[in-house]
C-alpha cells in the first residue's frame, strides 16, 4: 500500500504539471492555428519537430541509468558532473541545429528562422533534464512540476502577444526558449537546497563511461523519437506545410494523452528497481497491476477520443481549416493501448538492463514506420501517417511480449 501511495503521489503531481503544460500548449496552438492557419502551424509544428531532436540529444537519455548509479555514487558526485557534461555537449547541439536545417531540402526562411530561434532553448532543456535526476530519484516530482509550469505559462503569455501583434510565426520559438530557460533556472534554484555546490564539473571520463553504459538507452530513445515524428518530415517533402499543420494539430493533442504512462512509469520506476532485485515474486505482481491500469486508462482514452475529437479540434484550431485533422485524431487514438502497455514493458526492460534487446525492437520499429510512410504517404498523405503510427507501436508491443514473457514465466 506504501508504494501505490508513493506512486499515486507522484503520478498526481506529474498529472497537476500537464494540465497546466497541456493547456498552456492547447491555448498555444489555439492562438497560432488562429493568427497563422494551416501554413503557419505547420511551419511552427514542424520547426518544434526538428528540435526535439536536439533536445533530446542533450538530454542524451540517461536519466534512467543515473538513477541506478545513485545507488553507488552520491548526488552530490553525479550531479555537477552530469550539469557540467550536458552544458558543453548543449553549445555544441546549439551550434549545429540551425547549419543542418539550411542544407534540408525544400525549406522556407520562416522555418529556418523558426529553428535558429528555438535551437538556443537546448541548452534549457539539457540543465532541466539534469534536475530531473534529483527529483526522479527522490521522488520529488513537485519541485520538477513547479518549474515546468512556470516556464509553460511564461511562454503562454509570450505567445499571446507575439500573436496579438501577428508578429512572424518563427518569432514564437523566441517565446518557446524563454520558457524553458526561465524552467531551467527555476530548477537550478531548488537543486540548490539539496546539493551544496551546483557548480558544473567537466568530468570527460564520467561522461564516457555514462555513455558506455547507457548508449543502447539513448540510442533506443533518439530513434523512438524519430519514428514517432519522422512522418511529419516525410508529409513536408511530398506534400505542404498545410498539410503537416492538419496532421501535427492532430498528432499534438493525442501526445498529450501519451505523458499519462510515463508520469506513471516516472514514479514507479525507482521502485521496480528495488523490487526487482529484492523480491521477483513483487516485481512481477507490480508489474501485472501496472499493465492492468494501462489497459483500463488506455481503452478510456479511445473512448473518449472517438466521440470529442470533432468538439477538440474545433476548440483548438477554431474555424481555419483543420477539417482532416479530426479523422487523424480517431486513427492516431486506436494506438492508445499499445502506447500505454509498451510503456510499461520499455521500462521493464530498462530494469533488466536489456537496453540492447530494447534498441533492436525500437529499431525495427522505426524501419517500418519509415518505410511504409515513404511508400504512403506521396499518395495519401497524413491519413496514412496516422495508420502507420498505429501499426508500429502495435508492432513494437509484439516483439516486446515476445522477448519479455519467457523471461517473467522463469
Amino acid at each position: 500500500m506504501n508504494t501505490l501511495l508513493k506512486v499515486s503521489e507522484q503520478t498526481i503531481w506529474q498529472i497537476v504539471g500537464k494540465v497546466i503544460t497541456s493547456l498552456s500548449t492547447l491555448f498555444i496552438l489555439g492562438f497560432i492555428t488562429r493568427t497563422y492557419g494551416e501554413e503557419g502551424t505547420g511551419i511552427f509544428t514542424l520547426a518544434l519537430v526538428y528540435l526535439s531532436f536536439f533536445y533530446l540529444l542533450a538530454d542524451l537519455g540517461i536519466n534512467a541509468h543515473l538513477v541506478q548509479e545513485l545507488k553507488l555514487y552520491p548526488i552530490s558526485f553525479i550531479w555537477p558532473r552530469v550539469l557540467g557534461i550536458r552544458i558543453f555537449w548543449s553549445f555544441v547541439l546549439i551550434m549545429i541545429a540551425p547549419l543542418l536545417v539550411f542544407i534540408w531540402p525544400n525549406t522556407e526562411a520562416p522555418f529556418q528562422q523558426a529553428v535558429l530561434y528555438g535551437s538556443l532553448a537546448i541548452l534549457g532543456t539539457a540543465i532541466f533534464a539534469s534536475c530531473n535526476v534529483l527529483f526522479q530519484s527522490n521522488l520529488k516530482y513537485n519541485l520538477s512540476v513547479f518549474a515546468s509550469s512556470l516556464g509553460a505559462i511564461f511562454t503562454l503569455l509570450l505567445v499571446f502577444l507575439i500573436s496579438k501583434f501577428n508578429l512572424n510565426v518563427s518569432i514564437i520559438l523566441l517565446a518557446q526558449t524563454s520558457g524553458w530557460l526561465l524552467a531551467a533556472l527555476v530548477a537550478t534554484i531548488l537543486v540548490k537546497r539539496s546539493i551544496k555546490s551546483i557548480t558544473p564539473v567537466l568530468d570527460f571520463s564520467f561522461g564516457k563511461k555514462i555513455l558506455k553504459e547507457a548508449w543502447p538507452v539513448s540510442l533506443a530513445l533518439l530513434l523512438n523519437l524519430i519514428y514517432f515524428r519522422a512522418d511529419s518530415f516525410i508529409i513536408s517533402l511530398n506534400r505542404s506545410f498545410t498539410e503537416v499543420g492538419v496532421y501535427n494539430l492532430a498528432y499534438q493533442i493525442f501526445q498529450s494523452a501519451l505523458v499519462l504512462p510515463t508520469f506513471i512509469m516516472n514514479g514507479l520506476y525507482p521502485l521496480m528497481i528495488s523490487q526487482f532485485n529484492q523480491n521477483k515474486k513483487d516485481f512481477n505482481l507490480l508489474l501485472k497491476k501496472s499493465i492492468l491500469i494501462m489497459l483500463g486508462l488506455s481503452v478510456l482514452g479511445v473512448i473518449t477520443t472517438l466521440v470529442f475529437a470533432p468538439l477538440v479540434i474545433q476548440l483548438v484550431g477554431g474555424q481555419n481549416g483543420f477539417t482532416g485533422s479530426t479523422l487523424s485524431l480517431r486513427i492516431l487514438s486506436l494506438g492508445l493501448p499499445a502506447f500505454f502497455v509498451s510503456s510499461v514493458l520499455m521500462w521493464v526492460l530498462v530494469t533488466m538492463k536489456s537496453y540492447k534487446t530494447m534498441l533492436i525492437t525500437y529499431l525495427v520499429g522505426l524501419s517500418a514506420n519509415i518505410i511504409l510512410n515513404l511508400i504512403l504517404v506521396p499518395q495519401f498523405s497524413y491519413i496514412a501517417s496516422s495508420w502507420i503510427t498505429v501499426f508500429s507501436e502495435y508492432l513494437i508491443l509484439i516483439l516486446q511480449l515476445i522477448i519479455l514473457f519467457p523471461r517473467l514465466k522463469q
